[in-house]
């Protein structure tokens, strides 16, 4: 199901932005069903709404990603500081509270930003479907400097630590044995 909902939201983003690959409009297949087409919708109209209003920053993702290596755990000062002089980032004071596409300067997408795209419902049920594990994962939180568990990065949050679930999350940018 979540392949045809995927193509759905492929093809309604496409034909909303004006790039449509049918000359048909693109109809939700019978099988999904009407909420999650009107989720889809929602989902689909924020995207294009961010599509519409691009922002490029002057760095360039590609060269930053491989001067940083796989190995990178963010806790040396100094190679923080070697990094941010090789790539200098300026201080952005405009917020970004609406839809928005982030680019570097070589038209890479560094990210989404979708506000309000789930909505309060959809995050509350999530959240209450997580409380159990609440307790174990608030331990995960240290004082080191590792960004994952940062104490302070954890303050406006209603789920404060994290947890790991990925089952190649320590294979990730490790180079494989000989």
């Amino acid at each position: 199901m979540s392949d045809i909902i995927a193509e759905y939201v492929v093809n309604q983003f496409l034909e909303t932005i004006g790039r449509p690959t049918r000359t048909t409009p693109a109809l939700p297949n019978t099988s999904i069903p009407l909420s999650v087409v009107c989720k889809a919708d929602w989902i689909v109209r924020s995207m294009a709404k961010a599509y519409e209003n691009q922002r490029t920053f002057p760095i360039d993702i590609q060269h930053m990603a491989e001067a940083l290596g796989s190995n990178e755990t963010g806790t040396k000062e100094a190679r923080e500081k070697a990094l941010k002089e090789r790539f200098p980032v300026e201080k952005d004071v405009e917020l970004v509270c609406e839809p928005t596409l982030l680019l570097d300067q070589t038209w890479v997408i560094m990210a989404w930003h979708l506000p309000g795209v789930l909505s309060e419902e959809f995050q509350r049920d999530r959240v209450g479907n997580l409380e159990f594990v609440f307790p174990d994962i608030s331990r995960s939180i240290t004082s080191s400097r590792s960004w994952r568990t940062q104490e302070d990065l954890f303050t406006e949050s209603w789920i404060r630590g994290t947890i790991e679930l990925s089952p190649a999350w320590y294979q990730q940018g490790q180079v494989a044995p000989a």
